[in-house]
């Protein structure tokens, strides 16, 4: 009988902590796909992020999109504004991605074409 109890408390303890082991964090990297084994890419990184053929990472100020309506032109204007990553951030973005993401692409009229190669920047 006294087995049995505590049995019944050990599980009343621990089921309220089994959802959220079981649960996969939202943004973490997954390791191992399901079907091939092969390391995933964040998708919410690919989507609001942009990889500089020298490693730096571009993204758009916090906010840009929310209570225009409040908001005064010049506000908007440098809320628009791209802003580098720090190097803690890179690298974390470069963990979040795969290889594929990280290759050099050649697009026509690129914006970024002239930041793409550091020049004069200690690393």
């Amino acid at each position: 009988m006294a087995a049995a109890a505590v049995r019944g408390a050990l599980a009343g303890r621990v089921t309220p902590l089994l959802p959220s082991l079981l649960q996969q964090p939202a943004r973490t990297l997954t390791y191992c796909s399901l079907r091939k084994g092969k390391r995933k890419s964040v998708k919410s990184v690919v989507k609001r992020f942009l990889r500089l053929h020298n490693g730096l990472w571009v993204r758009r100020k916090s906010g840009y999109k929310k209570k225009l309506w409040k908001k005064s032109a010049a506000q908007k204007k440098r809320l628009r504004e791209f802003v580098l990553c720090t190097r803690t951030q890179c690298k974390l973005l470069d963990k979040m991605t795969t290889s594929f993401w990280k290759r050099r692409n050649w697009y026509v009229d690129d914006p970024f074409q002239k930041y793409h190669d550091r020049t004069n920047l200690r690393v």
